[in-house]
């Protein structure tokens, strides 16, 4: 059967499961703007693609001072409580240095609470790419071109590029009261990034050449990160997706940047009596104290746990809703003097799946939704708007939001392994792929078949002739380099041998449910993999199973997203880079040897290795020198097929957001990238509720 037959065969199905909605109906729905710009009876767009022509929008951080408001106002629901004096008056609370913005569209009201939906203890992100602020101590704008104050009311660099000088906001407050000070920086710089008991290795986002960065207090607001050698990427990497940029994703593993001392010192020994830090852990059902005091500090699983984030979470992760109310000490104000953010409570409900997520979607039950939202469901999103009042907007990915990824450190079976780390094997696999009728079957014809490099706006857009290196459908050309490589006796059915002569060649992909179906799309790579005569055997995995085989490197290859859209603040899909995220994938012991300097895991072989000291060296390299070192670790990536690219500039990864009608100051298109942890670079705490 052919590849186009079967592409329609898939697409008919995934149709079916979304209503037995035409993809006319797509088409003619195509431009998808919020009521603030359109109304129920404006004319139909019948391009399919003009959304990408809606630019990003989101609400603005103000950086003139004139424009800092002098009178602040609060929250019913706190003024109330100023009244009866359990709080502090808003001025007190908020300090001389307010984070002002400036919503999308307008002034909102106060009032409300936001329903969303997540499916469980293991979708932490989900919260903390929404409500978490962004609690970055530098953020970037909402369109990802100039950085901007953030927790930090102001930072510097200095002429050198080695001293990262960051100024705290005067009077800011935990959401318990307590000061935020530089002493919050230094607890978790000293007492956990630096005891190995806590955070066991080091890690290379402070590090420059396998030296390491040191955090200094200058004053009760100032701190200093001070590098041995120019390290004029800093800011950047304190404003990414990384692990000192922010705690509310990895502050559970004892990363982040800063903590709340007045409250995890009572867990650390080094501030209580070491037998006394034991007991209190024991007692809690945990081994010992250093990860009793992560999960302290995990910002949705520890409901006492101080934050500076505009919500509080106020029932857990692992509860059947995950509940924030909004935080009294919030430093986030409004051009007018509100404090933000306007919306009290934000409501996630459990789901047992993705599909429920999209069910309660087109429902109507669910307020604002970005994570879960499955493309193959965007038919069946689309023609429930009107009945359940709400809007679909699209959010194009900036990278490749799908590709397969290989684990290229894989020892479980040694001919499976030594195979994915020939890279003229990886060749093959990525030339045998149609590219396009996965594109046509699972996204509507809404991305671009490319290899694993981001989108051509990007700076590090290596040129057009990389998107489609080794990326072309050539059956033949793959069939050759299979042959080169002595895979050239085949079974009764046509597949090939292994080398070693025990028999069939299988390799084994693990897929889990999530933004999209990967199920799915690994079983039309199996299909098309026979073509060359490898057989390839899908497995449904569990979500929580499928990350603990990543971690512990046991998977052969996965479903996934490739590439990055930054090499320098992202480069966790560019090679092996940290063992506890992405890069697992990729090979979990090569991570922990690049992060521990060779001390710990295993050596990877030359090519990665090279890529490692080219990043370390970009790392350091003044600004247009860094962006064409990037290029050419992505050319390297490409060429050697680390990851198969499928589909750049799609909608499977946070691609597709909903919003009910009566909520103000939503974008039309937020700018969707893994480096910003959109959608939180549209700023939620500036949405509200339409009287």
């Amino acid at each position: 059967m052919s590849s186009v037959l079967k592409a329609r065969l898939y697409r008919r199905t995934l149709l079916l499961g979304g209503g037995a909605i035409a993809l006319g109906a797509l088409a003619r729905s195509c431009t998808l703007l919020g009521d603030e710009h359109t109304s129920a009876s404006a004319a139909p767009h019948n391009d399919l693609h003009d959304f990408r022509s809606i630019p990003p929008e989101g609400s603005r951080v103000v950086l003139d001072p004139a424009r800092v408001p002098r009178v602040l106002h609060e929250a019913p629901m706190l003024a109330e409580q100023v009244r009866q004096g359990r709080l502090p008056p808003v001025h007190e609370r908020v300090g001389q240095d307010p984070l002002v913005l400036e919503p999308l569209h307008q002034i909102g009201q106060y009032g409300g609470t936001l329903r969303r939906a997540f499916i469980g203890p293991t979708d932490y992100v989900n919260a903390a790419r929404f409500v978490a602020g962004p609690d970055n101590l530098i953020y970037w704008d909402y369109d990802w071109k100039t950085l901007v104050p953030n927790i930090a009311r102001d930072f510097e660099l200095s002429r050198d590029g080695r001293v990262l000088t960051l100024l705290l906001r005067r009077g800011m407050r935990w959401s318990d009261g307590a000061p935020f000070t530089a002493d919050d920086i230094m607890f978790w710089y000293t007492y956990m990034y630096r005891d190995r008991r806590v955070v066991a290795a080091p890690t290379a986002t402070l590090q420059v050449q396998g030296k390491d960065v040191v955090i200094e207090k200058l004053d009760a607001a100032t701190v200093q990160f001070v590098a041995p050698q120019p390290y004029p990427v800093l800011p950047e990497v304190l404003a990414g997706f990384t692990d000192i940029g922010g705690p509310s994703i990895l502050g559970r593993v004892g990363m982040g940047s800063y903590a709340p001392a007045h409250y995890l010192s009572k867990f650390h020994p080094e501030f209580v009596d070491e037998a006394q830090a034991i007991r209190t852990a024991r007692a809690a059902g945990f081994a010992n104290w250093a990860i009793y005091l992560k999960n302290r500090n995990d910002w949705v699983l520890n409901t006492e746990l101080p934050v500076l984030s505009p919500w509080r979470i106020v029932s857990a992760i692992n509860r059947p809703a995950m509940l924030l109310e909004r935080n009294p000490y919030s430093i986030w104000v409004d051009t007018a003097g509100n404090q933000l953010p306007y919306i009290d409570r934000v409501d996630h409900v459990q789901c047992s799946g993705p599909d429920a997520v999209n069910f309660k979607a087109v429902s109507g039950q669910l307020d604002f939704q970005d994570r879960h939202l499955h493309i193959a469901k965007l038919p069946y999103l689309l023609s429930n708007r009107r009945r359940s009042n709400y809007e679909v907007y699209l959010d194009p990915y900036e990278g490749t939001d799908l590709g397969v990824r290989f684990n290229l450190g894989y020892q479980d079976d040694a001919e499976i392994g030594a195979l994915l780390r020939e890279k003229n094997f990886r060749r093959a696999l990525s030339l045998a792929l149609d590219r396009s009728a996965i594109i046509e079957t699972f996204m509507f014809g809404t991305g671009f078949p490319s290899a694993a490099v981001p989108m051509p706006q990007n700076k590090y857009f290596p040129g057009a002739e990389w998107a489609t290196r080794w990326a072309t459908h050539d059956v033949a050309q793959a069939n050759r380099l299979l042959d080169e490589l002595g895979l050239t006796r085949r079974d009764a059915d046509g597949f090939r041998e292994r080398r070693d002569g025990t028999g069939r060649l299988r390799l084994i992909c693990p897929a889990y449910l999530s933004h999209v179906d990967y199920p799915s799309i690994a079983d039309m790579v199996k299909d098309q993999w026979r073509s060359i005569g490898i057989h390839l055997e899908v497995q449904v995995l569990d979500a929580i199973l499928w990350i603990q085989r990543s971690q512990a490197g046991t998977l052969q290859l996965s479903i996934n997203q490739a590439s990055s859209e930054d090499p320098f603040i992202y480069p966790d899909l560019l090679f092996p880079f940290n063992p506890n995220g992405s890069s697992a994938l990729i090979g979990a012991d090569y991570a922990r040897w690049f992060q521990s300097n060779g001390a710990a895991g295993r050596a990877p072989p030359a090519e990665i290795r090279a890529m490692m000291e080219l990043w370390r060296k970009g790392m350091q390299a003044p600004a247009a020198e860094r962006i064409e070192i990037g290029r050419e670790l992505i050319r390297r990536h490409v060429d050697d097929v680390m990851s198969i690219g499928l589909v750049c500039g799609g909608l499977t990864l946070y691609g597709i957001h909903i919003a009910k009608r009566n909520l103000g100051n939503v974008p039309r298109r937020v700018l969707n990238t893994q480096i910003l942890r959109s959608p939180i670079n549209a700023l939620p705490m500036t949405f509200f509720f339409k009287q």
